[in-house]
């Protein structure tokens, strides 16, 4: 599954972080933000817009079609 199939208030974790974009892949992992790390859903913009979770007690926003390259797992 992608971060972007996801739902708001969902909790997963991540399980590729193959970005196109090396300078974004450089700063998520600078915020702890990797495979292995437990992310939660927060908001999605409308009409593809940007999406929010929070991993570690802060919030990241990223592109919609940035996430569509980030795979995930449901916990549990």
């Amino acid at each position: 599954m992608k971060l972007n199939e996801t739902a708001i208030g969902d909790r997963v974790k991540i399980t590729e972080l193959n970005l196109a974009s090396k300078m974004l892949q450089r700063r998520l992992r600078s915020l702890g933000c990797d495979e292995g790390c437990e992310i939660c859903v927060k908001q999605k913009g409308a009409f593809g817009g940007p999406c929010t979770f929070e991993t570690k007690g802060q919030y990241i926003s990223i592109r919609n079609c940035d996430a569509c390259q980030i795979r995930v797992e449901m916990n549990g």
